[in-house]
């Protein structure tokens, strides 16, 4: 991750805040790193919403495996210019269930297994949140192994190369 516009930080921590005002159990995590002065905008701005003691700024890290698997939700909050999110299909395939906005293809990856809202909405983004975090422990498990079923069955590497090659043979032959 980064902390990029495009990303739409600001919306994800005033969901965070939104949130953090209705339950006290929430935590945020967020992952990258960023150019100066966005950066320093968002710590700002995290600390005018109140969300000093409720969020975390990780950094650049290496160590994702580790970073999905700490998390209840993955959150994409991208209100423009995403193409396949590696993210999202990253988060899914260690069993992350998965909140993100309909940009780029984020809907399409997520299928039934997550919840798409709509960019630029921080009420839509935290009430998703909450929906994610009321299901039930029967209901987290499926859709933890639903999420990683879905990134295999159709985002794996052996599947891009199948659909490569069926692409490429077409072309070859027309």
């Amino acid at each position: 991750a980064r902390l990029d516009p495009m990303k739409d930080h600001p919306t994800f921590l005033r969901a965070a805040a939104m949130l953090a005002q209705e339950r006290s159990d929430v935590r945020f995590v967020c992952v990258g790193d960023g150019p100066e002065p966005y950066k320093s905008e968002l710590y700002h701005l995290a600390s005018e919403l109140g969300l000093d003691d409720r969020l975390i700024w990780a950094g650049a890290r290496h160590d994702m495996l580790a970073v999905y698997n700490a998390l209840d939700i993955a959150t994409s909050s991208s209100s423009y210019g995403e193409g396949f999110s590696n993210t999202i299909a990253e988060a899914m395939a260690c069993g992350v269930p998965c909140v993100v906005t309909d940009v780029g293809d984020a809907k399409r990856i997520v299928g039934d297994t997550g919840y798409v809202v709509a960019p630029g909405s921080p009420a839509a983004l935290a009430a998703a949140w909450q929906e994610a975090l009321d299901m039930g422990d029967a209901e987290r498990a499926s859709r933890s192994r639903r999420a990683r079923e879905r990134v295999i069955e159709h985002f794996s590497l052996e599947r891009l190369i199948e659909e490569t090659a069926l692409v490429l043979e077409t072309t070859v032959k027309t």
